[in-house]
């Protein structure tokens, strides 16, 4: 399972939301560029940024975003406010491996999945369980589309993941809820990264145990809940 280290982003600043409330956000000393260096110099490769004011409506963070993509060589995988096929060709354009949609691939499903393959094998699609449904909008709206219904659309398409989040989880440092994960494992063959809930180096072992392809951390990390050498040594 590969790990994919997590950089959020408001005002360019590196922040944690919890359960993605940004009136519940701690501002972290090290700037979005400093991370990425140190997550690329231990080892890592490849990383998760974030840009929370996009996700939000509230501006973007395009200059810190390119900065860091100017600054370190391993993958990335961008997320945050991506709503439009120009939105993604731009990332594309600007050197992102990896491009998260989750609003747009839940309301613009139609449009999604008449992409060109070369668009389609760089998506991960979000899937943000709240309370058993899908969110979106920056968590603050539910979907009432199934989760059974969305993955089997992307799964006759040849995206790169899914993406899934357990937003009551997000942040909280309370330890993976696999039953939210293992929700849509059943459902496809799809690499699946997970997020949400790692309190410890035993919740990434789980992941490993229970097969799933990548994991992001972000607080976990930041509230140094273990080293990024223990950490590494886990990303295989």
């Amino acid at each position: 399972m590969k790990i994919f280290p997590a950089i959020d982003i408001i005002n360019g600043e590196c922040v944690r939301l919890t359960k993605g409330l940004a009136e519940n956000k701690t501002i972290y000393d090290k700037s979005p560029v400093e991370m990425a260096k140190i997550y690329q110099d231990k080892g890592f490769e490849t990383i998760h940024v974030v840009d929370l004011d996009a996700t939000l409506g509230k501006g973007s963070n395009d200059k810190t975003l390119e900065l860091i993509r100017k600054n370190i060589d391993i993958k990335i995988e961008v997320a945050g406010g991506i709503r439009d096929k120009a939105a993604i060709q731009t990332k594309i354009n600007q050197g992102f491996d990896i491009i998260v949609i989750g609003t747009f691939a839940i309301k613009g499903i139609d449009e999604v999945s008449k992409f060109e393959n070369n668009i389609l094998d760089k998506i991960s699609v979000a899937i943000d369980l709240k309370d058993n449904k899908i969110a979106s909008h920056g968590w603050q709206q539910t979907s009432t589309d199934s989760l059974e219904s969305i993955v089997n659309i992307y799964n006759a398409l040849p995206i790169h993941s899914f993406f899934v989040t357990d937003v009551a989880n997000d942040g909280m440092l309370s330890g993976l809820n696999m039953s939210t994960f293992e929700s849509i494992k059943k459902l496809t063959d799809k690499k699946i990264t997970i997020g949400g809930g790692v309190k410890d180096l035993s919740d990434v072992q789980i992941g490993i145990k229970n097969g799933f392809d990548h994991m992001v951390i972000g607080k976990a990390i930041y509230e140094n809940k273990f080293s990024l050498d223990e950490l590494v040594k886990l990303n295989a």
